[in-house]
């Protein structure tokens, strides 16, 4: 089974080069530059992970993680969050879940360590 990720971030070079990562290790990856329209991607994609940025224009990662917790469809999607700041000044933000939180630039080893423990 091939496994989907959305890669969510509003740098659209960002996406890009996770997808081409994560496309080379196998996966099928969407990319989402919007966070207004992650909701309905992820929806309409229904990925096994989303990799959310969370500093974004219009809606923050965290509101995204909040309306896929909401979501009875995507409420178990592993969430992976990636920041250029530290976690301790958002992870208060996010749902009461298990979400881990990668800093940027993205460590690719353990991007890809993350997705196959998961």
């Amino acid at each position: 089974m091939c496994r989907r990720i959305l890669a969510i971030d509003d740098e659209p070079a960002a996406t890009q080069a996770l997808k081409r990562l994560l496309e080379a290790h196998g996966y099928v990856v969407r990319e989402e530059n919007d966070a207004t329209k992650a909701l309905a991607t992820a929806r309409e994609f229904q990925p096994h992970v989303v990799i959310l940025d969370y500093l974004m224009p219009k809606a923050h990662g965290g509101d995204v993680a909040w309306q896929m917790a909401s979501d009875a469809t995507l409420r178990n999607v592993q969430l992976i969050v990636c920041s250029g700041i530290e976690a301790a000044q958002f992870r208060r933000n996010l749902p009461p879940r298990r979400i881990p939180i990668l800093e940027k630039p993205l460590n690719a080893e353990a991007l890809l360590e993350l997705l196959e423990m998961n």
